[in-house]
């Protein structure tokens, strides 16, 4: 830690991601996104350790839920990207999409959340827009947001990114983060690193089973 014009700055990884400032944001952890990444089975047994860890060490967990709206309260602009990313020249030709308590929306097993959990559900591939989740940040004097879930390119990117403008401290853990094709995940990792610092879940598993 180094004192700065006032200000206390965290230097290393245990400085940054201490429990007393720390958040562990699992985004989107449903069976329409985990259960299509590439590499499902790698999360799948490196994240629930973490989430463990997190809570031994009580740091506060969040389950981000993606509950898209519907297509007719959705944007053209959306409507319009969605059609060409299905290749439809109709919007009555889109595939449905998720709807709360489907079996696309469900977090895949084995994540449950405790209790305890806070339980966000949110329509775009931001933490930051339209949730109560800065607004929880603030309430819980929180400055540092580990991310792990699905997907690298869309959510966890836009999320850290959105974060780190807003000046929170982003974890992006590696091994705890997948999408659709491993070369999309390994370019967005890529960019990720402008933004958050790109860990492995052992690192932070050394942090936290150790935390007083």
């Amino acid at each position: 830690m180094i004192e700065f014009e006032g200000q206390s700055i965290p230097l290393t990884l245990s400085e940054v991601t201490a429990p007393s400032r720390t958040v562990l944001l699992v985004w989107d952890m449903q069976n329409d996104q985990a259960g299509s990444s590439f590499n499902k089975q790698e999360f799948l047994s490196a994240t629930p350790p973490l989430i463990a860890a997190a809570k031994n060490a009580r740091v506060r967990t969040i389950y981000a839920y993606s509950t898209p709206y519907p297509w007719g309260n959705e944007s053209p602009a959306m409507i319009r990207r969605a059609m060409k990313d299905q290749g439809v020249a109709n919007p009555r030709e889109l595939k449905p999409r998720r709807v709360r308590g489907s079996f696309g929306w469900q977090l895949i097993e084995p994540f449950a959340p405790a209790d305890e959990d806070t339980i966000i559900e949110k329509h775009r591939a931001t933490m930051f827009l339209g949730t109560e989740f800065e607004q929880l940040l603030v309430n819980w004097n929180k400055t540092t947001i580990v991310l792990v879930g699905c997907r690298t390119d869309a959510g966890i990117e836009g999320t850290a990114r959105d974060g780190y403008y807003r000046g929170y401290s982003m974890i992006v853990v590696r091994d705890c983060v997948g999408t659709g094709n491993e070369r999309s995940h390994l370019d967005a990792l890529q960019r990720l690193e402008r933004f958050a610092d790109v860990v492995s879940s052992q690192e932070l598993l050394k942090i936290w089973r150790t935390a007083p």
